[in-house]
């Protein structure tokens, strides 16, 4: 009888301890969202947003923990690369990463079509005439003047990507 509850109670840490490491594994996922207009998820004081643009009426949002690890943009997005399986296909250029596509975010070339990069971090907008610019839900997002792997992560943040016309 002894053995049998000694059995039962290490059976019952062991299973304890593996749902518990689940959760936990669980927690810093990044989480992706499909939204039919461009809004912005709530975020908790450690977390940015990468909301892409598929599509007409089609994005895809997704809320990011902030670690360490993830000092630019190039940092995070290569972390929803391994963790949601984002699609990225990029170009290394003496400047950083160049984005030819991303998610549904996939520009058609013969039409002068390319990645857009919008943040709403102010050291990274772009400053110059006509600079492309949305207000969504109080937060401004702003042509990105520096490059994904130059570009400021910061609790808050927000990166969007769309396909635009040269």
């Amino acid at each position: 009888m002894k053995r049998t509850k000694r059995l039962l109670t290490w059976i019952l840490a062991v299973v304890l301890i593996v749902v518990c490491a689940a959760l936990v594994a669980c927690v810093d996922k990044p989480q992706a969202e499909q939204l039919t207009e461009l809004t912005l998820p709530k975020l908790n004081a450690d977390q940015m947003a990468v909301i892409i643009k598929n599509g007409d009426k089609d994005y895809t949002s997704y809320t990011v923990t902030l670690t360490e690890d993830m000092k630019t943009g190039e940092d995070v997005i290569r972390y929803l690369i391994d963790e949601a399986g984002l699609s990225v296909t990029w170009t290394d250029s003496e400047y950083g990463k160049y984005i030819d596509s991303i998610g549904g975010a996939k520009p058609d070339a013969s039409k002068n079509e390319y990645v857009n990069v919008l943040t709403s971090v102010a050291e990274d907008k772009g400053s110059w005439a006509g600079v492309k610019t949305y207000e969504v839900n109080g937060v401004t997002l702003v042509a990105a003047a520096v490059g994904i792997s130059q570009m400021s992560v910061e609790a808050g943040a927000v990166i969007y990507f769309e396909t635009d016309v040269y």
